[in-house]
């Protein structure tokens, strides 16, 4: 986890409505996100009939090695990667590398648009700051935290500390069915990995913002890493005297290709799901939450694309942002139509009503669950407002880089300064000038100041007078400042209260080209923003300077805001909420006691299985559960840089020389799964029932973009790009046969 993404949770005590359940169903749903540690108990006898062929020992196993000991949870859980040969080589999707390949990229030597490809180890090219955890172990500590009581989070602490003693180990304590159960994570987390290999753009990301989250697809979404360790096979900080990482375990790869109903597991770290919000909660998505974020979004996107498109140098070094911020624009749209589509408040609400029915039918549940429901309904409703403030907040007010970087590192300083404490300023300055070489890397002044415009206008004019900062009115209406300051008169001082203030609206002038006269000046001042400009400052940092730079004064007096008026209803809900929805989920769990119950997505690692199927996505439609090279050739265009197809890649296609990866003079390309994951499952090995890759799981499909909240079997699956393909990309497109001799492939 990034610090700025690590700080900026802690300030707003993000929370997550993290419940949920399974249960067996007609339809026969791979609906699931199950925990390797509980496999053998809950579902391996349904993993059989399914047609797994390997003994429970062998998918999760402490002390011998087993699959779990080849997934690999990528850079903090951003993505899941797995070891495909006993020498640290990895797998993992193209779009997960994308950053890497983006940040080692330059106007000379473009890895995006033309791909790169070790020859030899010592080609391979360091990764800064990216890490590889590999599960050392997992164990249920619910009895020993829950019976902690008051003392509970110093018990996690204690768990923690023992379960590290004396080793290179990290390990997490993390909650599950909100607060009913812990489980201890444990892992060994390596820091030095390299790129070995990925296809250019034209492959990995074919089809880009068009195909991503559509089936049919044809993308080559795979890419290469290694990871290195120590002299003694542990973690070691980035040396060229490093050697491969020796795995445990790593997947043998299959060349037997799958067939439509073939058994298929996926094993990684999705990130979250929330599939048992209410009715009230999704509404609240559908009307408010996922249309703020469509639109700041889609506004940011755009003014970022418009300056990609000037040149070379700006469109590498935006690239990996906005390719991710395409990514999740796409993700909320999608989501909020297919959840109004399929109506999926009302398929909540049908629930909704069974779950009262049976609470109301006990005296005993109804005292404990006869509220619940109509309690989570009318807090939900209650925090509307404040809802809407902290999405502007977050994708408006934090959406420019220089926002971020001003209070997020200035913050610290400012407080050093402040104190006067020299040794803590030092400590400070050193923070900043780190942190300073990142943000420079891939700030673009006009297009942040752009955005940082197109942002304020938006909060501005999207917020009602009471949710309007006051900084609002002292950067936009200085002259009542000066009125005030000349006549000496001031305005009396409210009582503090946990109302939202409720402050007069601005008049506009034209307030859209105040805040843009603004925003320039802004940008033309603040240390931010000009690398130079900063340098000198640091090199005498006085306290008063960061107090009176405009955009750490602006964030800061959004953020003022936000802690006075906002956060107390914020946290109101937050703490609230949190004890309805155990109250909820205990509900449901004692509800269906003959059901297996599995928690949300939380980053931890998982297990899914289910079936290489094809589907119906609507009346009069069917979609086949594989693609194969044909579909690249049908969909190219020369014209559009989505669809550009490499010579070199034709040129294969047209002799047919697909070598051994090749079907009846067919090259195999993508297929489909009913298997369950999200966000952080990319990356994730797709395993047969033998243990063997057959293919990464990269997308989910756009009839099914309500999974993370609600599951339609009949419509859910999961993209995977085929292990042939990929092999065949290495090593008839790349030439780079020799990293073949290190897998293990079964022919």
């Amino acid at each position: 986890m990034t610090k700025k993404f690590f700080v900026w949770l802690l300030f707003l005590g993000v929370f997550s409505l993290n419940s949920g359940w399974a249960q067996e169903s007609k339809m026969q749903s791979s609906e699931g996100m199950w925990l390797p540690l509980k496999v053998k108990e809950l579902n391996y006898e349904d993993m059989v009939k399914k047609g797994i062929e390997l003994p429970a020992e062998k998918i999760y196993n402490e002390s011998e090695a087993s699959l779990e000991d080849a997934i690999v949870k990528l850079n903090g859980g951003q993505c899941t990667s797995e070891m495909i040969s006993g020498e640290g080589l990895m797998l993992t999707n193209h779009h997960c590398a994308y950053d890497a390949i983006a940040t080692l990229s330059t106007e000379d030597n473009d890895l995006l648009t033309n791909g790169f490809w070790a020859m030899s180890r010592g080609e391979e090219l360091p990764i800064p700051g990216s890490t590889a955890a590999l599960l050392i172990r997992s164990e249920d500590v619910s009895a020993k935290v829950l019976a902690a009581g008051d003392q509970m989070e110093q018990t996690i602490e204690e768990i923690v500390a023992k379960a590290t003693e004396g080793t290179n180990y990290v390990a997490e304590v993390e909650e599950m069915f909100h607060g009913a159960e812990y489980y201890l994570f444990v892992y060994e987390v390596f820091r030095d990995v390299r790129l070995v290999g990925a296809p250019p753009s034209s492959i990995g990301k074919f089809g880009y913002d068009t195909d991503n989250w559509v089936w049919p697809r044809h993308t080559g979404d795979f890419s290469l890493l290694r990871v290195y360790a120590g002299p003694d096979n542990k973690p070691a900080d980035y040396s060229p005297d490093n050697k491969p990482y020796n795995p445990r375990h790593f997947l043998p790869i299959s060349l037997q290709g799958v067939s439509e109903e073939d058994y298929a597991m996926v094993m990684g770290y999705p990130g979250s799901t929330t599939r048992y919000l209410t009715a009230s909660a999704i509404r609240l998505a559908l009307e408010q939450s996922n249309l703020d974020k469509i639109e700041l979004m889609g506004q940011k996107a755009r003014i970022m694309k418009s300056y990609m498109d000037r040149d070379d140098k700006t469109r590498i070094a935006m690239a990996a942002d906005y390719a991710s911020l395409m990514n999740t624009y796409k993700y909320y749209i999608g989501q909020t139509t297919m959840m109004g589509r399929y109506d999926v408040p009302g398929q909540k609400a049908k629930q909704e009503v069974e779950f009262q029915k049976w609470a109301e039918s006990d005296p005993v549940r109804k005292e404990k669950y006869g509220t619940v429901l109509k309690d989570i309904d009318e807090l939900h409703g209650l925090y509307k407002p404040a809802e809407h403030f902290m999405n502007y907040l977050y994708y408006s007010t934090l959406a420019p880089s220089a926002s971020v970087f001003s209070y997020l590192e200035f913050s610290g300083l400012y407080g050093a300064l402040q104190s006067d404490d020299k040794e803590a300023t030092a400590e400070a300055v050193a923070e900043v000038k780190e942190a300073m070489e990142n943000h420079f890397k891939t700030f673009f002044y006009e297009a942040d100041r752009d955005v940082f415009a197109a942002s304020f206008i938006s909060f501005y004019n999207n917020m009602s007078p009471e949710l309007r900062p006051k900084i609002f009115d002292e950067i936009l209406n200085p002259e009542a400042e000066q009125t005030e300051e000349a006549t000496g008169k001031k305005k009396k001082k409210k009582k503090k209260n946990t109302e939202m203030e409720v402050l007069p609206s601005i008049e506009p002038v034209n307030m859209d080209e105040r805040i843009t006269a603004w925003t320039a000046n802004a940008y033309q001042t603040s240390l931010a923003t000009d690398k130079e400009r900063l340098n000198a400052f640091l090199q005498n940092p006085d306290a008063e300077t960061i107090a009176k730079d405009p955009i750490f004064r602006y964030v800061a007096g959004v953020i003022d805001f936000y802690r006075q008026r906002v956060g107390l209803a914020h946290a109101t809900f937050n703490y609230q909420i949190e004890g309805l929805w155990k109250t909820y989920v205990e509900g449901l769990r004692e509800m269906h006691t003959d059901k297996k119950f599995y928690p949300d997505a939380n980053s931890t690692m998982r297990l899914t299985y289910g079936k290489v199927r094809a589907y119906e996505p609507r009346d009069g439609v069917s979609y086949h559960y594989y693609t194969t090279l044909d579909g690249v050739i049908e969909k190219e265009d020369p014209n559009n840089e989505e669809f550009i197809v490499p010579e070199k890649l034709k040129d294969l296609y047209q002799k047919k020389d697909y070598g051994r990866y090749g079907k009846d003079g067919v090259m195999p390309l993508c297929f489909i799964t009913t298997n369950d994951i999200t966000g952080g499952n990319s990356g994730s090995p797709v395993i047969n029932s033998k243990g063997h890759l057959i293919g990464a799981a990269f997308d989910g499909n756009w009839e099914a973009m309500s999974g993370d909240i609600h599951v339609f079997p009949n419509l859910n699956r999961t993209i995977c790009v085929d292990a042939r393909y990929i092999l065949f990309i290495i090593d008839k497109y790349a030439g780079a046969g020799h990293l073949l001799k290190e897998m293990t492939i079964v022919e």
